[in-house]
């Protein structure tokens, strides 16, 4: 079954909304709540396109596009009110588009689910490695865990609190259990990023029991997926440039690094090398700029904290990162 939700300013929400052949849990799946994030976007919309009623319990509830104005825009805010749909949950029914966005989906797709996924990536200007991410907190803390393990990405980042406006904190108070997940962007579909979504889904509902087991070509998560822990994973605090110019990178998506390590050049229009980017603490590089054209202020890397047993020492002796 497909809903329509009439959020005005000629905006509506498409819900899929699939029903399994046997009763079961409900699982709620988010896609674009940036408008530049294209592989939930499309991750949603092959679920919904291969998963057979007859093979669920329970109930999947899908929306591809969570922002229609900002994916229309191919940006990641609305053009229409200029807001971060990813900073207005649980919304307000009387607030601007992007609140009453944020309000139907609250109150219309997450409440009453038995857990949320809500699937982002990188955007169309930046770079970051596929993990998933959770809040251990609370009450809904532990079923989380349970969701992000089985969605078997290759980094698993383990939050200790809730950032305000988030899916993920409208889900907490509504007693949802709920995840996210972040992946490679640039503009771009990476394959192995896009089954890695596909199959990180099918794993959930697995470990939920709303299936058997998932297909056979993503029956098998990750291995030896790398953990990291704490931080709040907000990348609009990311380090940023105070020069306009041309990005050249220095690091990778995943890169593990001491406090001063290089990340990027900022080159003006004679390639000069106006400003350095350097790590301001040590921590692993969980986001990159991809697009190279920048102005003063934008956002060129953000840090999390460095993996679970990693040794910073023995790597940085051995010429690691």
């Amino acid at each position: 079954m497909i809903r329509s939700i009439d959020v005005g300013s000629d905006c509506r929400l498409t819900v899929h909304e699939i029903e399994g052949h046997r009763t079961g849990p409900t699982l709620a799946v988010l896609g674009g709540v940036h408008g530049d994030e294209l592989e939930g976007v499309t991750a949603a919309r092959v679920l919904v396109a291969t998963i057979d009623p007859g093979l669920l319990r329970g109930r999947l509830r899908i929306v591809p596009v969570a922002n229609p104005p900002a994916f229309d825009d191919t940006a990641r805010c609305s053009p229409i009110d200029g807001l971060n749909l990813a900073r207005r949950f649980p919304g307000a029914a009387a607030g601007s588009i992007t609140d009453r966005i944020a309000d139907a989906i609250t109150d219309q797709v997450i409440n009453g689910a038995d857990m949320l996924i809500d699937l982002h990536s990188a955007g169309a200007a930046y770079e970051m490695p596929l993990f998933a991410g959770f809040v251990d907190s609370g009450a809904t803390g532990p079923a989380s865990e349970v969701a992000a393990r089985a969605f078997g990405a290759p980094v698993l980042w383990v939050h200790d609190t809730e950032n305000p406006g988030r899916s993920l904190t409208a889900a907490a108070a509504l007693g949802v259990p709920s995840m996210y997940v972040e992946g490679s962007g640039g503009g771009g579909l990476r394959g192995s990023d896009l089954d890695g979504y596909i199959g990180g889904v099918w794993r959930v509902m697995s470990s939920m029991g709303m299936v058997d087991a998932a297909p056979r070509r993503f029956a098998h998560a990750a291995q030896d997926a790398i953990e990291i822990h704490g931080g709040t994973g907000d990348v609009d605090a990311s380090l940023a440039t105070g020069a306009d110019g041309y990005c050249v990178t220095r690091a990778r998506p995943g890169d593990v690094m001491r406090r001063g390590t290089l990340i990027a050049e900022i080159l003006d229009d004679s390639g000069t090398v106006v400003e350095n980017i350097c790590a301001s603490r040590d921590g692993t590089l969980m986001l990159i700029r991809r697009r190279a054209r920048v102005t003063a202020g934008d956002g060129i890397a953000m840090l999390g904290p460095v993996p679970v047993g990693f040794d910073l020492e023995s790597a940085s002796r051995g010429g690691g990162a």
